[in-house]
């Protein structure tokens, strides 16, 4: 495969844990009067994880998005009309992607990659369409501009007229500490890389499942080693952008081994996003709105 280098794949993530997100350009609100400008919550849902993992991507740098339909949640993708029809858009908490997808490409300069092939609609948003014939790519946006003529979906805009907020979010010092434990220690904390999905981080055990663009173990080594040399670093709140741009500039100037006090030659490149996922994913409090950050 050959994009760009800040392509990530994004799906649904049923029972992940978020963080003080941003979700208010995808969701409008929640039961019992949730938070969506600083959504967290130990057990996502579908749509909330898709949106999630989403606006995360966005926060780390993405600048192409790839979602395959078969990894995606259907209510968070599309409203048909029929739909609408039935529950008015003031009932209906989720603003679907195919409200946002132009907004995101206009306002923020974000491609998205869609495999479909069970909605049409989306056709009305798509600069390109391609078609499989024989497993051959074949340019079939003529077509696609014939078919919406031929056949108008007549759906609602739901996207309002901007995209909305994307996440500005803060590191906290001692994101790893288990802060409820009475058990804790001065020891040095450990990683343990089980496999390429699933790694442990002192005594948290991380699902990495669904971070489908790692494709080598050293990777899930590598990330974990330098969230370890990070953490002991982090002594006040501070951007994730600044703390991925620190870590960038480490590797880039001193080697993928500067992440290890021992190195052993076993560490694979990887990228920022891959770190954001990561820490995306703890489940001690790592996080703080920007909203919620002291005053310098």
């Amino acid at each position: 495969m050959v994009t760009v280098p800040t392509a990530i794949k994004v799906r649904a993530e049923d029972g992940r844990s978020v963080q003080q997100v941003n979700l208010s350009a995808f969701i409008n609100h929640l039961p019992q009067g949730k938070s969506t400008t600083q959504f967290s919550t130990a057990n996502a849902s579908g749509s909330t994880s898709q949106a999630a993992n989403i606006l995360e991507s966005l926060e780390a740098g993405s600048s192409l998005l790839l979602l395959d339909e078969d990894t995606c949640a259907t209510n968070f993708m599309i409203r048909d009309r029929r739909m609408q029809a039935l529950i008015a858009k003031e009932q209906e908490p989720i603003t679907p992607f195919i409200d946002k997808i132009r907004q995101l490409y206009q306002e923020h300069q974000v491609s998205t990659i869609l495999v479909m092939g069970g909605c049409g609609d989306y056709l009305e948003v798509a600069d390109t369409v391609i078609g499989m014939t024989d497993f051959q790519p074949q340019d079939l946006t003529p077509q696609a501009r014939q078919i919406i003529q031929s056949y108008p979906s007549d759906r609602l805009p739901e996207g309002g007229c901007q995209f909305g907020a994307i996440p500005d979010r803060q590191v906290l010092p001692g994101f790893l500490s288990d802060r409820d434990s009475e058990s804790r220690t001065s020891k040095p904390m450990k990683s343990k890389v089980r496999d390429i999905d699933a790694l442990v981080l002192g005594t948290q055990e991380i699902d990495l499942s669904a971070v489908e663009q790692l494709v080598e173990v050293g990777q899930v080594r590598a990330i974990a080693t330098a969230i370890l040399t990070l953490h002991p670093q982090i002594t006040q709140a501070q951007s994730l952008n600044q703390v991925l741009h620190s870590l960038d500039q480490k590797v880039m100037e001193l080697g993928l081994e500067a992440l290890s006090p021992f190195p052993q030659g076993d560490l694979a490149q990887f990228r920022r996003l891959d770190v954001a996922c990561v820490l995306n994913r703890l489940r001690t409090p790592t996080f703080q709105s920007s909203v919620l950050a002291p005053s310098p």
